[in-house]
């Protein structure tokens, strides 16, 4: 068993992008034309968007915007490419006063075959301390979650460590109605595509995730180098955290 990827995630933060409120309709238009997104739900709190054969899910409102991959099998550069490419398009068309933070996160998981071996896994995370702890309680030692928050300049990283269970393991694929027309059956057949990648096997896991910020960041900050950080971070603290 190693770490394996369950999803990535992309957040942007600014200030003054009420011009959402009249041109919600005019970025979901240029994300399917140019982005190839479906459209979803759009209303006054915030508008949704996907791509549902990658796994890909998008929100954006007043205050920022969101973008996720689920159950990554490809390279990564197609999330930042997509991430760089939407958050330009919200640019345009929102025009916001400022970018106040860009943030990437991964999130990894380490399967267990049941929620004992799950348990005891979590306890050889980071240091033993659970130990002593567990000496002056007068109880034994169950299980445990990591959480750190670290900062250097104008980023800060988050890495939480921690016992998770899927609950949902299997998306049930779709069939397009008799009648629907050829929009809705395209994104029928896109959203197959996706649940047929997603394991019925998925049951017990240690999540392992990590965030990078940066506050304030330069006018023309690189996604691809922000991203790079991550992925440099994520590597050494998957090693950090190996439970053989």
């Amino acid at each position: 068993m190693s770490w394996q990827t369950l999803s990535l995630h992309f957040k942007q933060t600014y200030e003054g992008g009420y011009r959402y409120l009249d041109r919600c309709g005019e970025f979901m238009i240029a994300a399917h034309e140019r982005l190839n997104c479906v459209p979803g739900e759009a209303k006054p709190s915030g508008g949704k968007m996907e791509i549902p054969e990658r796994g890909v899910n998008i929100t954006f409102g007043v205050a920022d915007l969101g973008v996720s991959q689920e159950l990554l099998t490809e390279d990564a550069s197609y999330f930042v490419n997509l991430c760089r490419d939407l958050a330009a398009l919200g640019n345009e068309i929102f025009q916001p006063k400022s970018i106040l933070r860009n943030g990437f996160a991964w999130k990894s998981y380490w399967p267990f075959p049941n929620a004992n071996d799950l348990l005891s896994a979590s306890l050889k995370a980071g240091q033993d301390s659970q130990n002593e702890l567990a000496k002056s309680v007068g109880m034994v030692s169950n299980h445990k979650k990591l959480d750190y928050f670290f900062s250097s300049g104008s980023k800060e990283l988050h890495v939480v460590v921690q016992p998770v269970t899927f609950e949902r393991v299997t998306i049930p694929k779709q069939n397009a109605n008799y009648r629907a027309n050829r929009v809705e059956k395209s994104r029928v057949d896109r959203f197959n595509q996706f649940a047929g990648k997603v394991s019925a096997s998925l049951s017990h896991a240690l999540a392992l995730e990590v965030d990078l910020m940066e506050n304030d960041p330069p006018a023309k900050a690189s996604f691809e180098a922000q991203f790079d950080e991550l992925r440099k971070h994520n590597e050494v603290l998957r090693k950090q955290f190996t439970v053989q």
